[in-house]
């Protein structure tokens, strides 16, 4: 497991992408990114490069586009 908690959420979308792709290539099978970019909540933009990043673009917009209710 991985975690941004310390002040590293609220970073440029190049610096998530490179934490991102560090930790895949340390063989993180979970990530956890912090609620400190906003108060209580991580940055969107951020999440959405950190699973791009991590996943690629397919598997990422599939996930965004999949029905909660299945």
């Amino acid at each position: 497991m991985t975690t941004i908690g310390t002040s590293q959420e609220g970073a440029d979308e190049q610096t998530i992408r490179q934490i991102a792709l560090h930790a895949k290539m340390a063989g993180a099978d979970v990530h956890h990114l912090g609620d400190a970019g906003y108060h209580g909540v991580a940055v969107p933009e951020n999440i959405f490069a950190y699973s791009i990043a991590i996943r690629g673009k397919r598997h990422t917009f599939r996930r965004m586009a999949a029905s909660p209710l299945r």
